[in-house]
Parts: C-alpha cells; sequence; structure tokens
C-alpha cells in the first residue's frame, strides 16, 4: 500500500468530518486542542515577519494562530478537502497542494518550518527532512511535533487482576513471578481508528532514527520539548490531564539546518 496515496484519500474522504470534531472541540481532539496545538504555538515563539511552512496544515488551525503572532506564512498539505477548509479560515495566505516528500516552493524559501503531528505517517524520513531542508534558509528552524518516546514505548501487561500499559515490570508477590513490558526497540506500522470508517496508518520510529533522518537531511537537533497539559485540558478531562503530567504524549523537536 502507498502510505502517502491512501492518507490523501482518506482525509478527502472524511476531511469535513474530521473538521468538525477539532470545532466542535469533541473530546475525541482533546490531545490536538489543549495539547499539541497550545505547546506548539508557544514552542515557536517570536516570529513576527518570519516566512513560516506549515506542512500538513489542515484546515488552517495552527496557521491562525501563526498569523496572529505576525508571521508570514504559507500552507501545504495532501488533501485538497483540507486545504479549501484552511482557505476559508485563514484569507491571504499562500496555500499549496502537495506532499512533504516533493514540497512545490523554491529552495531556500523559509525562515520556519512547522509538522504537527504528521511525521508519524511517514515511513521514508530521509526523503522527507531533506526536502524541508531545502526549503528552508541556512540556519533555518524546523519544529514537528510526534508521538513521544515514552508514549510509543509502552507495552502492556494484563492478567485476571490487573491491567497494565507502560514500561517496566510486575512482580507478583505472591508467586515471586516477574513480567516485564514495553517495546522501546519496536519500529512498526500500526491501524487505528481516528472515527469510524477513517482507519489510519502511521509509522512508529525510534528517537535515533529520527534523530539520525535529521542528521542526514543537514539538520541539528537543538531542543525537545515534551508537550505538558494545560489547564484548559484539565477541565475537559481531569483524568488524561493527571496522565499527561506524569509522562508526555507528545514531543515537539527543534530542529536547525546547518
Amino acid at each position: 500500500m502507498d502510505t502517502e496515496k491512501y492518507t490523501k484519500r482518506i482525509y478527502n474522504k472524511f476531511g469535513k468530518q474530521y473538521q468538525d470534531t477539532r470545532d466542535k472541540k469533541s473530546i475525541t481532539r482533546i490531545y490536538n486542542e489543549y495539547l499539541e496545538l497550545p505547546n506548539m504555538i508557544r514552542v515557536v515563539g517570536k516570529i513576527k515577519n518570519k516566512k513560516l511552512l506549515d506542512i500538513g496544515c489542515g484546515a488552517g488551525v495552527h496557521i491562525k494562530k501563526y498569523l496572529k503572532k505576525g508571521a508570514i506564512v504559507s500552507g501545504l498539505d495532501i488533501s485538497k478537502v483540507m486545504l479549501d477548509l484552511a482557505k476559508e479560515r485563514a484569507q491571504g495566505v499562500q496555500f499549496k497542494l502537495g506532499s512533504i516528500n516533493k514540497i512545490p516552493f523554491d529552495s531556500s524559501s523559509f525562515d520556519i518550518a512547522t509538522a504537527s503531528l504528521i511525521i508519524d505517517y511517514i515511513n521514508n524520513l530521509d526523503k522527507a527532512f531533506k526536502e524541508v531542508a531545502r526549503v528552508l534558509k541556512k540556519g533555518g528552524l524546523f519544529y514537528y511535533s510526534n508521538e513521544s518516546m515514552f508514549s510509543t514505548a509502552r507495552g502492556t501487561f494484563e492478567d485476571k487482576n490487573v491491567f497494565v500499559r507502560g514500561i517496566g515490570h510486575y512482580k507478583n508477590k505472591r508467586t515471586g513471578k516477574i513480567y516485564f513490558f514495553g517495546d522501546a526497540f519496536k519500529e512498526e506500522k500500526v491501524k487505528w481508528d481516528m472515527l469510524p470508517g477513517m482507519d489510519m496508518y502511521t509509522y512508529h520510529k525510534t528517537f535515533r532514527t529520527q534523530l539520525k533522518s535529521l542528521i542526514n537531511a543537514g539538520f541539528e537537533l537543538i531542543d525537545l520539548i515534551d508537550c505538558k497539559p494545560t489547564k484548559e485540558f484539565k477541565k475537559r478531562s481531569k483524568i488524561d490531564y493527571e496522565r499527561f503530567c506524569k509522562f508526555p504524549l507528545f514531543t515537539i523537536f527543534v530542529a536547525r539546518k546547518q
């Protein structure tokens, strides 16, 4: 299966329905709205008058925030349906239909590139990161968010009395038997349901794989920020707030083109 073509087809089919759940701030989208989004907007910092490309911009949710901070923004997405939604939300922005694997902008065009929760859709990170590096100016910054290493490394243990999801071990004091769980080294293709009928495929990549691809593309990793939940997140789901105060669901990578 060509995952990119599949992702494009699925977002063209379900894009409006998916975005409706975000606009209504559905409980199923709290991770986007109250965890990744506010952290990414905070982390990019002062971007006034900076030329910024938002890769995988979707319906322009992040772009609206970047515009308010004074950036000169362009948007890129593989889905025409999502771009049409973005054009309704962000007037005067240059939007282009295309892929991170073949970015339809000139070399050395941008000061900043952002990519929110799209990297796990990509199998060949070397190719994608080299394209991002190409369109950035020397010294340009690349911010991308992804599922954290702590999250993807979790494993599960279950018996008739207990269910555990995490990294570590569980010891039965009665029998003395120790059970280990976790999967820090696994890289795999994962199928999951975003909405009923909206089956998606993503790729779990270890930190080392991501770092090597950044280096191969000519980047240096200069920061790594684990996303902390906001107070608004706590209002929506106290139990998830408490969970993600203990370990990060998402991490933001900050890389600089050398």
